[in-house]
């Protein structure tokens, strides 16, 4: 498990270092994120993508999980990066660490299945309902989608 969390927070700083890059001028956004297999069996999934924000262009999430290690524990890193937070270019990012559980609730009478990222540092889980084998929603802690035409999903990156 120590050996999947090291290559997930490896992975998370090779993201964090590129968008760091982004904050001197440089609105390229990389989409080279990698999914990592360790000796344990265990996968490192990565998912990706800008979604809405109230005060600028957006807000790129990048989210690293791993599977159930042996212990039975998983856990993930999330990098939130906000486009033009300090101005044209400017962008301002954040890593949360912590645990990651499956649930499933019903729905308008729809079973969902998510993901529930508790932070390690005490601020309020975070929720993504499983679109898809590829794609990952964020949604509210009832699950529940935001009501909106505008774009939620994260991908699955190769």
């Amino acid at each position: 498990m120590k050996k999947v969390m090291m290559i997930a927070a490896i992975a998370a700083a090779l993201v964090s270092c590129q968008s760091k890059g982004t904050q001197n001028n440089d609105t390229a956004m990389d989409e080279g994120v990698m999914t990592v297999t360790g000796n344990d069996s265990s996968a490192v999934a990565v998912y990706e993508g800008i979604l809405p924000a109230a005060d600028g262009p957006g807000i790129q999430y990048v989210l690293s999980v791993d599977s159930i290690g042996p212990d039975g524990e998983s856990g993930y890193t999330l990098v939130t990066t906000y486009l033009d937070a300090d101005g044209p270019g400017k962008n301002k990012s954040f890593t949360t660490t912590g645990k990651k559980e499956m649930i499933q609730k019903d729905v308008n009478n729809k079973k969902k299945t998510a993901i529930k990222l508790t932070p390690d540092n005490g601020e309020a889980p975070v929720y993504f309902v499983v679109v898809n084998d590829t794609t990952l929603r964020l949604v509210n802690d009832s699950l529940q989608e935001a009501v909106s035409d505008l774009n939620y999903d994260i991908i699955q990156v190769k």
